[in-house]
């Protein structure tokens, strides 16, 4: 596939913005401007900037859909005025003993699962061995042979034995040094 044929995957909460524990208000977006300059490199290289998000607050009642869509189309607002076009959003509001009960069930699209990267595959006729996902959790590392996953350190991310990259630099660092193989 070609160079327009992949993606830079993004989780939301705790790489894009602040992780404050299920943000919906505006008060809660607050941008991490460390990825920003990599995010514009990776429009130049040709990656579709997607974001693919567990939104669990739904299925826990703390914020409805419609919250989460306008919370995340201002998202995506601060991002453009930083010269960030993000190609497309997916998120799973399902999450299995939920309080509400209509996203009370298992989910394909909940990460770890590539139920979302495969709707993004179609979507974008891409090339998921040749797109790259940056998640801040461990449950990002999606299950997905030839999907390279990239786990920033977090507090959600204990120490396991598993690779984790200290910031953004040595994430794309690690992309470019893929990309040019």
């Amino acid at each position: 596939m070609g160079r327009n044929n992949r993606a830079l995957f993004l989780d939301r909460d705790g790489v894009l913005i602040e992780d404050c524990r299920y943000p919906y208000e505006l008060k809660d977006l607050r941008l991490i401007y460390d990825i920003i300059p990599h995010l514009h490199w990776a429009q130049e290289e040709g990656f579709k900037l997607l974001i693919m998000t567990n939104q669990s607050g739904i299925a826990r009642g703390i914020f409805s859909v419609q919250q989460f869509e306008q919370f995340q189309a201002q998202v995506n607002r601060k991002l453009l005025e930083r010269g960030v076009r993000i190609d497309g959003v997916y998120y799973c509001p399902y999450l299995k003993g939920a309080s509400v009960p209509r996203y009370d069930r298992d989910s394909p699209d909940r990460k770890p699962h590539p139920g979302m990267y495969l709707k993004a595959r179609d979507d974008f006729s891409l090339s998921l061995e040749d797109s790259f996902m940056i998640g801040d959790k461990l449950s990002d590392r999606i299950e997905y042979p030839g999907l390279r996953s990239y786990i920033l350190e977090s507090s959600y991310t204990p120490k396991s034995g598993e690779k984790l990259f200290p910031d953004f630099d040595s994430i794309f660092r690690e992309i470019k040094h893929a990309i040019h193989r």
